[in-house]
């Protein structure tokens, strides 16, 4: 596969002019591989749960039955499946932008910033809604949504700290 030295991220020229700062791109990556792996489950197949901690029991959101006083998975129901879907297809599009922001070709400065201080808002207002329910689904599911709070607060810091201390110079034409 062919692409111009610029843009081949194994060159030196790439490494050498790409300004996304090691932290941020760590923390994209890794909040991301986690989200886009919730994402592809919401649309493929809702309700299963992933091999990550309390995810067995946040599926319960989707679907539930109560059996002998205790909550238990259930199939989820065409509707619920849409809505996991509709969502999980949103979930992939955030992912998709905020990984080409970050580790896409070198030029773009401005709007890299632009699209940081709005990733960075979001994900931090995202973690806000997901910690204000987190008591409701943690007294229907028995598990927290902290891990994701967390992740995300991480990655929108990071987003936010890189727009708006990194120095950044317009590029000449």
């Amino acid at each position: 596969f062919f692409l111009p030295a610029a843009w081949d991220s194994t060159s030196e020229t790439y490494l050498e002019m790409s300004n996304v700062p090691l932290v941020v791109k760590l923390s994209v990556a890794a909040t991301e591989s986690v989200l886009m792996a919730a994402g592809v489950r919401d649309v493929l197949i809702p309700g299963t749960p992933l091999p990550l901690p309390g995810d067995d029991k946040l599926m319960l959101l989707w679907s539930s039955a109560m059996k002998r006083k205790q909550r238990i998975a259930a199939p989820v129901p065409p509707p619920q499946a849409f809505l996991a879907a509709m969502l999980g297809a949103f979930v992939l599009l955030s992912a998709a932008a905020k990984l080409a922001a970050t580790f896409s070709h070198f030029e773009g400065t401005f709007l890299r910033r632009n699209l940081f201080l709005v990733f960075g808002c979001a994900d931090l207002a995202i973690a806000a809604l997901m910690h204000h329910h987190s008591a409701v689904v943690l007294e229907f599911t028995g598990a927290g949504l902290d891990n994701f709070v967390l992740l995300l607060m991480i990655e929108g810091v990071a987003f936010l700290l890189d727009a708006i201390f990194r120095p950044r110079k317009a590029k000449s034409a």
